[in-house]
């Protein structure tokens, strides 16, 4: 069963979800570290979702501002997918405040009900989100969801979340 309807805009959480966060010093911006590698099933997710609704990167990055978080993304393919980028470092506020998601409905043009939020922090990624409204989705590839109660949608896979919207969109 799928757990989202009228989705008219994703937004994606960017490191842990799009792009590991793996490869590098923590205080270097991530477009700068040696090696940038996406997460599994992240390009087909994208490709899945390319064209259908508008796609967002929604970050707490704190030392990535948008510059070096383009560039990350291209280094990896995946700045032509992405039209918007809401990040803490411009925004002056995180997930966990109402005024991010402000922000972002704002910039997309979308009502916070039609946002599909994905990301593997529960608390930032999916139970904030949605506390505001937001459809948001716990990104778990490790399965750590199986071992606790959470009142969220979560996916393994983001081609499973890449589905869901496709069939939930319009």
């Amino acid at each position: 069963m799928n757990p989202l309807h009228h989705i008219k805009a994703v937004c994606f959480d960017w490191g842990g979800t799009l792009m590991s966060e793996h490869g590098g010093p923590d205080d270097l911006p991530m477009g700068l570290w040696p090696r940038v590698e996406a997460i599994e099933g992240a390009a087909e997710a994208l490709a899945a979702l390319k064209g259908r609704v508008p796609l967002a990167i929604a970050t707490n990055a704190t030392v990535s501002g948008r510059a070096m978080i383009e560039l990350a993304l291209r280094r990896v393919g995946f700045d032509e997918y992405f039209q918007n980028i809401f990040c803490y470092t411009e925004l002056g506020c995180r997930k966990d405040q109402p005024e991010f998601w402000s922000a972002v409905a704002h910039g997309l043009g979308v009502p916070l009900a039609g946002i599909a939020m994905i990301g593997d922090s529960y608390e930032q990624d999916a139970h904030y989100p949605r506390s505001f409204g937001v459809q948001g989705v716990w990104f778990d590839p490790s399965g750590s969801a199986a071992r606790k109660q959470v009142a969220t949608p979560v996916v393994a896979h983001l081609p499973t979340f890449a589905a869901w919207v496709t069939s939930a969109a319009g």
